[in-house]
Parts: structure tokens; sequence; C-alpha cells
């Protein structure tokens, strides 16, 4: 494919120029700040800026494999690789942490006082050891970033504390990337003259040459000539017609085509000073050469000596320019080692060798180009006005015009990593260890512990503040402590971990590796030989996996044998031991002795030994009544072998698959039958059908019981479930009151007819009887009547009498021939009325002798 650039488009994509003459700005790529001249058969890059002609290029790489696209995989690819950095207290503590704890242990050995063990675990607390390192990074980071330097992170401060290696990119970093007029050569005419009319040749063009002889005419004179026909050649220069002359600037190709050849003497003076020559002409002779050149970043001297000053000796520029050039600029700058000509590729491979040769490498750079590199190197530093991709791929950004600071970032760096080994070794370590063995002694209690380990932390945090300060900080002892042996001490301690150096021990062990070599395999040989011994405890069984591949029969209690490792792999693992899985609820073994005087089913269960898992808890019955429901699951291993190797974790397992039969069993039961009787039905059930999942999972497990430790309606709905159970109560005993009135009412009704009954038959029995009797009585009185008829009617008389007359005193006379006489006698009245109609006589009536029945 053939694209076409028209002037001032940056290219798109990798290729060759095929048809057009331009200048093409490849700052980006190579870092050169000039643009080069591009004509037929030359190679461009994606990400370029063409000048003012045109190009026909055929692409050769387009997309993900441009230039451009990569140095932002070089960038990608470098902070990936990138190693992390050990924290200075992660190394300590593994060592602090077992030293505190072997010494609160001793102290309660040899004392048996709590109070002391206490104190003793209070004061060697590592806060301070946990502080030392993150509070002198973060003051370290502060204090720079008050200089403008602006660092990513701690990592970087620590391994700025180590480079030994800078690497300057040239333009844009050593330089500024701005083009200065070092020197005019003229030919007999005035260095004003050649500059008039060079800028007078250039007023029509963009080129960053032109701009600055045109800019520097200004300064020194009003106005430039006026000129006619001007026009620019792209790559090439610019002319003007100046009255009858013809004015020509440009490179000496251009002038050369024009005739003029008496170059020589400006182009070496242009080598000399490392300068780019434009020359200039008046008609067929040359009247000079303007030599231009990048400026240099103020503070580059003094950054390099100061560097030097650290033991920073190693200095290199990497640049994409002409060596001649660079050579100078790194001549001037004070830097010994030049690279010239390299592309950005280059550039990050050069950093991975000096990495290679146990180098710690700063890279400073600002542009597209130099991002890789800033991504490889231990620490990149990305400069003022640096590019996004490049500032993206630093460390650090360093945001001064002037270089003079770069030195304070390194001299910070190791200030920050020495505080934190002061913040260590004096605070965490030396206090510490004094404040352990006052405690130990019982000099100090727990609160004097306390505020030890307050002290000390305060100390940390104090020490590490000294490195926000932006003044260079003058060294100084107080009088107190230099007439101590602190400060002798100190020295030593620092002397002797500056000796430790572990190159030194491997570059010993390489010289003898012909003397250690066979003893090194003697022993290597020996141990990995015993590495195959091993023993197995009575409780337990061996499993051993060669090469992936399980070793029958499995390996019993004692001492046994196997290949070494790799080939062969031991697991222990203990097959007789119950095993219990808790569903709903967790034993914490570590919570406090302390318990609650009573576990009930309404309580959260936020402390103590019991832990409510409300996530495996909650369960439906089968009437739709929302449960709690807690269970244990015992088991024990059949087949350890299916256990380990079927299955990523068996406990899991277990508990997964318990849960999930203990639920579907729930739903199928009623709530009545998980509280009352059905509960051993329930748990036989949801032993065997978690026998039949597990085995259906070939995990080698044997359920040896399921037991529901506790079943009852939910937390959230205890009181809806206490009003519902006081309704049913309450419906419970109205039906009990209601059948108890029924049973009585029915009894009693069938008492009172059984009653009414009897004395109905009673009753009928006793008229039936009375009737007879008077029946039988009339006939016999009828039958006597017969036989005596006188002496029957008197006794008839004198029962009817007496039945009318009850109670009364009565006379009664009878006469033979004459009739009866009843005389009634009240208050000593006598009365006197015929026998068949007595009469009442009262005291005022007239007394008769006798009263005549009718």
């Amino acid at each position: 494919d053939t694209m076409i650039v028209r002037a001032r488009e940056r290219i798109p994509g990798d290729g060759i120029v095929r048809q057009g003459f331009s200048s093409v700005d490849e700052s980006s790529v190579t870092g050169e700040p000039l643009p080069r001249d591009k004509q037929a058969g030359d190679e461009v890059f994606s990400g370029t800026l063409n000048g003012d002609g045109l190009l026909h290029v055929s692409v050769t790489r387009a997309g993900n494999d441009t230039t451009l696209a990569r140095v932002i995989r070089l960038v990608e690819d470098a902070q990936l690789r990138r190693a992390p950095v050990e924290r200075l207290a992660d190394r300590v503590a593994k060592y602090f942490l077992p030293a505190l704890l072997l010494s609160g242990a001793l102290t309660f050995y040899f004392t048996r006082d709590w109070l002391r063990t206490v104190s003793v675990l209070i004061v060697a607390c590592p806060c301070a050891l946990i502080l030392a390192t993150p509070t002198a990074m973060v003051a370290a980071i502060g204090g720079l970033a008050r200089r403008g330097i602006l660092v990513r992170g701690a990592a970087a401060l620590q391994r700025a504390a180590k480079v030994d290696t800078v690497a300057f990119d040239k333009t844009g970093t050593v330089t500024l990337g701005q083009f200065e007029i070092v020197k005019i050569v003229p030919f007999d005419r005035p260095e004003d003259d050649v500059l008039l009319l060079a800028a007078a040749a250039e007023s029509a063009s963009e080129h960053t040459l032109a701009r600055v002889i045109v800019a520097e005419a200004l300064g020194r004179n009003s106005h430039l000539p006026a000129v006619e026909r001007a026009r620019v050649l792209p790559g090439r220069g610019a002319e003007c017609a100046l009255g009858d002359r013809v004015i020509r600037v440009g490179n000496p190709e251009f002038l050369a085509s024009s005739g003029i050849q008496n170059t020589g003497a400006v182009l070496e003076e242009a080598d000399r000073l490392g300068a780019t020559p434009v020359l200039v002409s008046d008609g067929d002779m040359l009247a000079g050469g303007i030599l231009l050149r990048d400026r240099l970043r103020d503070g580059v001297r003094e950054a390099t000596a100061a560097l030097a000053r650290l033991e920073i000796k190693n200095q290199l520029m990497l640049t994409g320019d002409r060596r001649r050039a660079a050579e100078i600029i790194a001549r001037e700058a004070g830097i010994g080692n030049v690279e010239a000509e390299l592309l950005p590729e280059q550039k990050a491979e050069r950093i991975r060798q000096l990495e290679f040769q146990h180098r710690t490498v700063a890279m400073i750079g600002d542009g597209i180009n130099d991002a890789p590199a800033l991504a490889n190197a231990s620490v990149g530093i990305a400069v003022r006005g640096a590019a996004d991709i490049a500032a993206e791929a630093a460390d650090v950004v360093y945001m001064p015009h002037s270089l003079e600071d770069l030195p304070k970032f390194f001299e910070v760096s190791r200030k920050a990593v020495n505080t934190a080994w002061q913040n260590i070794i004096v605070f965490a370590g030396l206090v510490n260890l004094a404040a352990v063995v006052t405690a130990a002694s019982g000099v100090i209690g727990p609160i004097g512990a306390a505020l030890t380990h307050q002290l000390s932390s305060f100390l940390v945090m104090m020490n590490s503040l000294r490195l926000l300060r932006v003044t260079p900080a003058r060294p100084r002892i107080p009088a107190l402590i230099a007439h101590t042996p602190i400060p002798q001490a100190w020295d030593r301690l620092r002397n002797v971990v500056a000796r430790v150096d572990l190159s030194s021990y491997a570059v010993w062990l390489y010289r003898r590796r012909g003397e250690l070599v066979r003893p090194a395999i003697a022993v290597s040989a020996a141990a990995v030989l015993l590495s195959g011994v091993y023993t197995i405890r009575p409780d337990e069984v061996g499993i051993v996996l060669r090469f992936g591949r399980k070793v029958q029969p499995y390996s019993g209690p004692g001492l046994h044998y196997k290949w070494p490792w790799p080939m062969d792999r031991l697991t222990r693992i203990k097959v007789h031991q119950v095993r219990v899985i808790e569903i709903g609820f967790r034993s914490n073994g570590a919570a406090p002795a302390s318990e609650p005087g009573a576990y009930e089913w309404n309580a959260q269960h936020r402390t103590g030994r019991y832990q409510r898992k409300p996530e495996e808890t909650l369960m439906l019955t089968g009437d739709q009544n929302m449960i709690e429901l807690n269970a244990t699951v015992h088991y024990d291993l059949l087949r350890p072998d299916e256990f380990l190797f079927r299955q990523l974790d068996g406990e899991k397992t277990v508990r997964a698959a318990a849960e999930s039969t203990i639920r579907i069993i729930a739903t199928t039961t009623p709530l009545d039958d998980l509280l009352t009787t059905g509960k051993h039905a329930v748990e036989l059930r949801a032993a065997s059908e978690l026998q039949r999942r597990l085995d259906k999972y070939a995990s080698g497990i044997r359920v040896l019981s399921f037991r529901l430790q506790d079943v009852h309606p939910s937390l959230e709905v205890v009181d809806a479930f206490r009003e519902v159970s006081g309704a049913y109560e309450e419906k419970n005993r109205l039906i009990n009151e209601a059948e108890a009135y029924r049973n009585e009412q029915i009894a009693l009704a069938r008492g009172n007819a059984k009653a009414r009954l009897e004395q109905a038959d009673a009753y009928s029995t006793g008229r039936k009887n009375r009737a007879d009797g008077d029946a039988g009585r009339f006939i016999q009185r009828e039958t006597a009547s017969r036989f005596a008829p006188r002496p029957t009617e008197l006794r008839l008389y004198l029962e009817t009498i007496e039945q009318v007359l009850p109670g009364k005193k009565k006379l009664i006379v009878d006469r033979t021939k004459a009739a009866r006489r009843l005389l009634l006698m009240e208050d000593g009245v006598e009365l006197g009325l015929p026998a068949g109609n007595p009469a009442f006589i009262s005291p005022d009536q007239k007394k008769p002798d006798q009263i005549n029945p009718p």
C-alpha cells in the first residue's frame, strides 16, 4: 500500500519514500532535534511529523507492527517484568516476631508472673517496626515533593538508594531542544550582514533553524530587507532575490548544486563545535556560515559533579542524535560515555545489558523514544515537559527547570533507607530490647510498658520527619551524646552492615568451586537419599505418589523409605480420626473462657464459643415454617486416597452435601416431626442420604452419625411464632373447655332422662299396685259388707269423719233406734249436729243440747 503524506501531517505507519522530498521531524523516535531530509529510498517512521514537502510512502509496517506501537509494547513488557521490592520491615519481621514471642515465653517460664509477661508483650509489640519504613518513605516523598520531585512510591526510593549508574538522554534532557546560534563565520563581510541575508531568505520558511535565524536577526536589527521570489525548498533550504542578487541559504548539498564549493572551513568549524551549519551564499560567492546548536539545560554540569560526589561515577548518554554532536554536548555536561544513533529498542536493550551486569541503573529522559528505557531501568526519571508515555513509564517526575537538584533525589533516597534502618535497629530494636529487659525484671508494669511502647513509636516518627526538611541539614551531634559511645557504636554498626557483601561471598565460592564440588555433590547426594526416610505415626496412613501415581499398599505406622523428591511425594493423613462438620454454627475454640450463663435458642449468640451462621441455619419446613436448624456430622475416612485426590477440599464437600441433604429433608418434613417424635427418623434418613451422596462423589468418606443439635423457629419470626403459638394454645384451651362442657351436659341429660324414666316406671308401678290394692280392698270391703253391712258402714263412717276432720275433738253418739250424733268440742263448747250434717257453733250462739243431723 502507498500512502500520501502532505505537509505538516504525521506519518501513520512505517515505510519507504517512493516519491517526493521533504524534511521529517523524527525527534519522537530518534531524539534528534533537527528534522531529517527525506527523499526517495529513505525510511520513515510512524508518529514522526512531515515538513513542508509532499511524500509518497510505501507502507512496510502498520498497526501493532509500527515503531511507535513497538515502543508502547516495550514499555508495557518492561513494567510487567519489573520485580517487586521487598520492604525493609518485612526482612526483619520474620526474626522480630519470633523473638517477641520467645521473650514473653521465657519471661513467664522464669518468673511465673503474668503481669511481667503481659508487660513484655505490650512493650515488645512491633508497632515501631511496622512504622519504621513507611514513615521514613512517606517523609522522604513529601520532602522531595517540596523540591518539585514527584515520586510514585517507596519502592522507587528503595531502588534509587542503590543506583550506581545514571543514563541521560540528550535532547530535551541534557539539552532543552531549543537551538541557538553559537557562531557566525563570515567571508569578507561583517557577521550581521551574513545573518541579515540568511534571515531575509528564511523569512518564509517554517523550519526550526529558520525561525531561530530570523528571531536573532530581528533581535539585532529593526527590520529585514524586502526580497522577491522567495521560495522554500523542502529538505534543502531557501532562496530569494535581493535586487539583482540571488541569496541562497541551506545545507552544503544545496549550495554545491549551485556551484559553490569552498565550504570546507565552515564545515570543519561546525564539526569542531558539534554544531549544525547553515551556509549562506550571495550570488556565486559564499557569504559565510551560521552555526547552531542545541542549548544546554541549566544545572547539568552541577548535577553530574554532584552525582560523582555521591559515588555515582558511571554516567553515560544514550541518544539517537549524531555521535559528534552528542560527544560535544556530553563533554560540556561532564558525561564521560556516549552511545549515539540509538533507536528506542536499542536504548532499552542497553539498559537491560547494564542491569544484567548487576548494575542499578537510573534512566533520565523525556521523549517517547525514551519510554522503553525508562520502563526497563531500575529507576526511570522523566524531566519536566516529558511526553505522556514517558511520564507514565517513569517512576519519578522531575519538575524543576534546572537539573541542579537532581542529585538530591538520590541523596534523599539513601537518607530514607538509612533512616528506615535507624528506626528498625535503634528504636524498634535497641529501645524495645531495653524496654523488654526492664519489663521482664519488673521495673515497669503494664502501664509503663504501654507508655514506653508509645514512646518508641513517637521517636520513630520524629526521626523520620527529619526527611521533610528542604534545606540541607548540618551534621551535628548533641553535646550530651557526643561524649558517649553511641556515635562510635552507630558508626561501627553501619560499617558492619556496609561490609556485608553477598557478591564477595559468591566470588569466593566461585573461585573455590573445584575444591568444593565433590564435597557439595556428596553432601547433596546424601541429603537427597536420606530425604526418602520418613515415619508414620500410629494414627496416620502414608500415601505415596510416584510420578503422580499412587503406590500401593499404603504405609502403616513405623519407619519407611520412599524415592527422593520429586519422584515420590508423601502425604500423611489421619484415617481413624473422627472428624466433625458443624452446620448452622461454629465452635470457636479460640474464644474467651467466659461463657454466658445459659444458651437460649432465641439469643443471637454473638459471643462465646458458639458462633451462629445464619446463611446455613435458616431452612423451610414441609408445612411452610421458617426454622433454624443446627446439626453435626461425624465421619471418618474409609478410603483416604479418594478423600485426598478426588476432591479439592474434603471438609467443604461434606459440609455442602450435608447442608443440601438436610435442607431437602426439612422441606418434606413437618415442623412437629422435626421438633418431637420424628427427630430420630430425620437423623437416620439424613445420614443415609448423605452417605449415598458421598459414595456417588467417590469421596472415600464414611458417615458415622448425623445429629440434629437444635431445631427452633427462626429468630426473625420469634414474635410471630409466639403469637401463633399463643393463639394455638388458646384454641386448644377453648376446644378442651367446649369438650368438657359437652361431656358434662350429655352425661347430665342422660342422667336426667334415666331418672325421669325410672320415676315414670315407679309411678306407673305404684299406680298399678295402688289400683290393684284399691280394687282388692274394695272387693274385700264389698264382700265384707255383703256379709256384715252394719259394721262395715260404721267403719266407713268413722274413717270418713277422721279423714274429713282430722285433728278435731269429736264426740259421736250412736243410738240404736235414732240417728247418730257428732259432737265437736272447742274451747269447752258442746256442739250437737246430726251425724250426716255436722255444724260449727260459736260460743256466742245459743247452746243447744244437741244438733240433729239431717
